[in-house]
């Protein structure tokens, strides 16, 4: 415009505005073509990304924030997904139960959902859909296989059942559950020994941590995206550039078990445990 660059426009716009040389706009008219344009880059850039899978509203509000489209934009990308049901949370906590139900407990799905930011109620109604019989036959698999595994090289039996049972907790399996699987797989035998000389106990489970609030995720999420699109600019390693970032937010106060899912987040295909010694 007056023979300089103004802003990218998509062909489709050029045309339906009929954008031509030596045409005189009104700054209002350009607004609403500029707004409409990142809504169609927007919205086509959400529709890729599911295209790979089925995501959460919250993965792809994500997504869009971190390809730095404005709120507005983001809302009415998010208004036109969900009217065309492109993105269904209730679908997705289905489908993603559905999918880990067969190798993982209640606890470790659970877990996950709440770190995705899904509804809890949403997360609770999927949950109820799991009967206790179906978590049991599936425990129970998984032990008779591992137990295989472990007893090659753990002879005692005290032993054994206590490494048995870390394993199906960390699985995400409640403690009565675990219990019975024991007493399946031995018949009984030394299970009660095992849990008096055990540190196994009712209730206990690696999956009772509390997730972040959604509010300090935001502050922390908004801070490290910030810092990050400084630290992109000479560090490509991802590695460097997560242990970096890392730093960067422990000396800014923040915990280090909130760090590490905004960490994930923003820095893709690093684990978010890569500084679990911290």
């Amino acid at each position: 415009m007056d023979n300089e660059y103004a802003f990218a426009c998509d062909v489709e716009l050029v045309y339906i505005h009929n954008i031509t040389k030596g045409r005189t706009m009104e700054k209002e008219s350009l607004e609403d073509i500029v707004n409409e344009d990142n809504y169609i880059k927007g919205k086509n850039f959400a529709l890729h990304f599911l295209e790979r899978s089925f995501k959460s509203a919250k993965q792809v509000v994500d997504k869009l924030t971190i390809k730095e489209f404005d709120i507005k934009t983001i809302d009415r990308v998010m208004e036109f997904l969900k009217q065309y049901d492109f993105i269904n949370d209730k679908r997705y906590v289905e489908l993603f139960i559905k999918e880990k139900i067969n190798s993982t407990g209640k606890n470790k799905i659970k877990y996950t959902l709440l770190k995705k930011f899904l509804p809890k109620e949403l997360i609770k109604d999927g949950l109820d859909t799991i009967t206790s019989e179906q978590q049991f036959q599936v425990a129970l698999k998984l032990g008779e296989n591992k137990i295989i595994t472990l007893a090659k090289s753990e002879k005692d039996s005290i032993k054994l059942y206590k490494k048995l049972s870390d394993y199906l907790a960390r699985s995400g399996y409640e403690y009565e559950i675990i219990k019975e699987v024991l007493s399946k797989i031995t018949n009984n035998d030394k299970v009660d020994d095992f849990e008096e000389n055990s540190s196994f106990e009712k209730g206990a489970s690696p999956f009772e941590v509390e997730v972040p609030s959604e509010e300090v995720y935001d502050k922390i999420y908004e801070i490290a995206s910030k810092r990050y699109n400084i630290l992109i600019k000479s560090e490509s390693q991802k590695i460097k550039l997560y242990k970096k970032l890392g730093d960067y937010l422990l000396r800014r106060g923040f915990q280090w078990d909130q760090i590490k899912k905004v960490l994930r987040d923003l820095v893709k295909g690093i684990d978010d445990d890569t500084n679990e010694g911290r």
